[in-house]
């Protein structure tokens, strides 16, 4: 199945090497035919995740002792 990119911008190169950057119907984006990964998923490190939980819930904490606070009086 043949893809429908529409180049959308060409350069070549001193060294005669052609580039094409395109988009397809989707929005995707192409070069040279070929998709351009735009989204990829992070893996962080087992001591990053768990920094990540204890901040959030120590935030949460502080937000729920600031908003008592803050209707007590």
């Amino acid at each position: 199945m043949k893809k429908d990119v529409e180049t959308i911008f060409s350069n070549e190169s001193r060294g005669g090497v052609e580039g094409r950057l395109g988009i397809d119907k989707e929005a995707r984006l192409y070069w040279n035919e070929q998709l351009v990964v735009t989204e990829q998923r992070v893996k962080l490190q087992w001591w990053a995740n768990i920094s990540i939980v204890i901040a959030s819930l120590s935030t949460l904490v502080i937000a729920i002792f600031t908003g008592l606070q803050f209707f007590r009086g």
